[in-house]
């Protein structure tokens, strides 16, 4: 296949390692003894030290020693003998492993006794749920830094180096794909839109929401999920799935063992009617099942009927809006009036 792009490293050399070897080698750049080989690079390099250590554009950075995987640390940094930065770097990775947690008791038992201020950076350049980055800030003590940020000091001045500006370019191409989500096309072809409308719909929705992949046998798909109630012994509960190059769909889903195939027939009955008065149509899946979770309605008119239509996410919302109220009125009809508490693994309540 014949290449229309310029040639770039990091669009070949993807993985982890890769980007850790070059925000390693960007706060290396930070010191004040490369000022007079590179000064833009030096000056840039410097802001996103200041940017991790939360100080001001007069604080001067003088020296900055830098590495990688220390301890499994992927980058760490000492800057004027002050600070002490550790960072956890992924691409489209999360964490894993109470590797957060790990990494900074490691730290802060080195630097016991030390004078240095102790700072400790999530950085992710691909997509992640807004849910996730928060309890990472919230409940780890991790600050986020996003790719948007990492953009913003990049594209501050013009730096000649190629290395740095193939990266630079490389994130600007990300940022794009995750920008192209006002187009159903985009969304059902390309991983990165598919993010991007998952995360504008966090941003709009007022409510707890999250996002991630599942697999499954059939193939897999990008999951949203949110608004779970309460039905007698059971939870229902929306969800978006995104079957990239296949379908994209949202759905009634049911966690809970139902009695019968019988039982859920019912249930979709009285949801479709329910949902006919909000102005959506409801569909059986092509077969009930009896799991732990499962497919119990498809919402066939959530989204435009042509692939190739603009994205009106005030008129999704609204649909999502109404297929709420059709789930609370529901709950109010057999009985229930509040919502359940938020499952903590949401990852996990997809499978089919």
């Amino acid at each position: 296949m014949k290449e229309t792009q310029t040639p770039n490293i990091f669009r070949l050399a993807t993985k982890e390692l890769s980007q850790d070897g070059f925000f390693a080698w960007l706060l290396q750049w930070a010191d004040q003894n490369f000022e007079h080989i590179n000064s833009d690079l030096n000056h840039t390099a410097q802001d996103f030290v200041r940017r991790l250590i939360g100080q001001t554009d007069n604080y001067a950075v003088t020296t900055v020693v830098a590495g990688r995987q220390w301890h499994n640390i992927d980058v760490w940094a000492e800057v004027n003998g002050e600070y002490f930065i550790c960072i956890e770097d992924k691409t489209n990775t999360s964490r894993h492993s109470n590797q957060l947690t790990r990494y900074k008791k490691l730290v802060e038992d080195e630097y016991d006794g030390k004078p240095h201020t102790l700072i400790f950076i999530y950085l992710k350049t691909g997509n992640e749920s807004l849910s996730s980055l928060g309890l990472i800030a919230n409940k780890e003590g991790y600050e986020t830094i996003d790719r948007a940020i990492v953009l913003e000091i990049l594209n501050r001045r013009q730096v000649n180096n190629d290395i740095f500006n193939d990266f630079r370019s490389y994130l600007t191409q990300l940022q794009e794909l995750t920008n192209s989500c006002s187009n159903l096309r985009a969304i059902n072809t390309d991983e990165s839109a598919a993010q991007g409308f998952y995360l504008n719909l966090q941003k709009i929705i007022p409510e707890w929401t999250d996002w991630n992949y599942v697999s499954n046998p059939t193939g897999g798909f990008w999951g949203f999920w949110y608004h779970w109630v309460q039905i007698n012994d059971f939870k229902l509960y929306i969800q978006i799935e995104n079957k990239i190059k296949v379908d994209l769909q949202v759905k009634i889903k049911i966690e809970g063992k139902a009695p019968s195939i019988d039982y859920l027939n019912q249930l979709c009955s009285q949801l479709g009617e329910l949902a006919s008065r909000h102005g959506l149509l409801v569909a059986r899946p092509k077969k009930f099942s009896l799991g732990n979770t499962s497919t119990l309605a498809i919402v066939v008119n959530a989204f435009p009927s042509a692939s190739d239509e603009e994205i009106d996410l005030s008129h999704i919302l609204n649909n999502l809006q109404n297929l709420q109220q059709v789930l609370d009125e529901y709950a109010l009809i057999a009985g229930s009036k509040e919502n359940v508490e938020i499952p903590k693994m949401s990852r996990d309540v997809a499978s089919d």
